[in-house]
């Protein structure tokens, strides 16, 4: 007989806040580069063309390597998944299926904002961490790996 484990993937709440949190960084980029520009027409010995020029490509790059990591983001959670089983946690991303042994694990933190889980980090054997956040049911993936690994491993930050 089978037994079918649930499987967690991104939640689209947590997708729509890391699109909300590039488009913020965006808008703060353009109002940096404003008042380094005000900055420039009122000042022009301070605010130089050097810091003006600078600046402005740097938060160009900024926001540019922000879009391109946050597109590649979005392609890779379309396909990704994790499932905790009796022994081993499975991962799939990209089409890969990697497996953890729960014998691995060292520890188990979880990180509640207002009493509901925001991330929770796996510290294997290895001294290596897994983050996992942004799953649809955060709470249920919290207690899957709580029913799985001793409770001396498990620190619950606000439980």
């Amino acid at each position: 007989m089978s037994v079918n484990h649930p499987r967690f993937t991104i939640s689209p709440e947590s997708l729509r806040e890391r699109s909300r949190n590039i488009a913020y960084g965006l808008v703060l980029s353009i109002g940096m580069a404003l008042v380094v520009y005000w900055g420039h027409i009122q000042f022009p010995k301070s605010f130089n063309n050097i810091l003006l020029v600078s600046v402005i490509l740097f938060l160009v790059a900024a926001n540019l390597i922000n879009y391109v990591r946050h597109r590649r983001y979005l392609r890779l959670t379309k396909d990704h998944w994790i499932q905790i089983q009796p022994e081993r946690v499975r991962f799939h991303a990209a089409g890969t299926i990697t497996e953890l042994d729960l014998e691995d694990v060292a520890a188990v933190n979880v990180y509640r904002r207002r009493g509901a889980p925001r991330h929770v980090q796996i510290k294997r054997k290895d001294n290596r961490g897994i983050r996992l956040e942004g799953y649809g049911d955060m709470e249920g993936l919290v207690q899957a790996l709580k029913a799985r690994i001793p409770a001396a491993h498990v620190a619950d930050r606000g439980a």
